[in-house]
């Protein structure tokens, strides 16, 4: 399986996991999100808990395989409440980083700088606004070295819409937005993301994390405070970009 996913890798820049978690496992996650919204909250509150960070950690085997034994977890993580109303949307097209994040490597054929782990804890349809990417075998005619994201033809995206505990990821230098919602949605797209790092390269932020042992309680309220003002202009595009 793991070969398979690294080919896919190769050739389209990302890889999506039939659900690897029960609904047993995702359904506190899910009403704890659903009270934050209530609560008018940002749902990335929901890393205030254990049991995010803790399914992001089972993850381990796919992570190593793709950044090496030694990773860290960097400090750029996010969580939707995409509600089942027409014309509801979560991040409209982006990289996770403009750079180069791939590297030729003569034994492997590819070495990723990072990895980006997308989980959907409700099904992601294309009626509610599943995910969408760019693969690389049909980028050819577009300069991705622009950072110009008016250059994506979102025709041109192929849209994944994923199963509740399923797992898709991405090389970070792949462009990706969410799909919008149709008045056909019959629930809510609820999902968390988590970004990791080969620990070969420099830092690509900081402070870099283990996801083995999660930040303690007052480092995890100062990190999603700095998430919040991160990542605004994403959630609001007239607002200004974050630090």
């Amino acid at each position: 399986m793991l070969t398979a996913l690294s080919q896919g890798m190769a050739k389209d820049g990302y890889l999506q996991l039939a659900p690897v978690f029960e609904p047993a496992e995702l359904a506190p996650i899910i009403a704890a999100i659903h009270a934050l919204n209530r609560l008018r909250l940002p749902p990335v509150y929901i890393y205030m808990f254990d049991q995010p960070w803790s399914l992001f950690r089972r993850l381990g085997p796919l992570i190593r395989h793709f950044l090496g034994d030694r990773h860290f977890l960097l400090p750029n993580f996010w969580a939707w409440h995409i509600p089942a109303r027409a014309g509801a949307c979560g991040w409209p097209v982006h990289r996770d980083n403009d750079g180069v994040t791939r590297f030729t490597d003569p034994d492997s054929g590819q070495t990723l700088m990072s990895l980006s782990l997308w989980l959907p804890l409700t099904d992601a349809t294309i009626d509610n606004g599943c995910m969408h990417v760019l693969p690389r075998s049909r980028q050819a005619a577009i300069d991705t070295q622009t950072g110009d994201r008016g250059l994506i033809n979102q025709e041109q995206g192929l849209a994944l819409p994923a199963r509740a505990g399923a797992v898709l990821g991405w090389a970070q230098d792949l462009y990706h937005w969410s799909g919008t919602a149709t008045a056909r949605a019959g629930s809510p797209r609820i999902s968390l993301s988590l970004e990791f790092q080969n620990a070969g390269f420099a830092p690509m932020a900081t402070p870099l994390l283990d996801i083995a042992a999660p930040p303690e309680f007052s480092e995890r309220l100062a990190l999603i405070s700095g998430q919040i003002a991160k990542y605004r202009h994403m959630e609001d595009p007239g607002a200004p970009l974050g630090p």
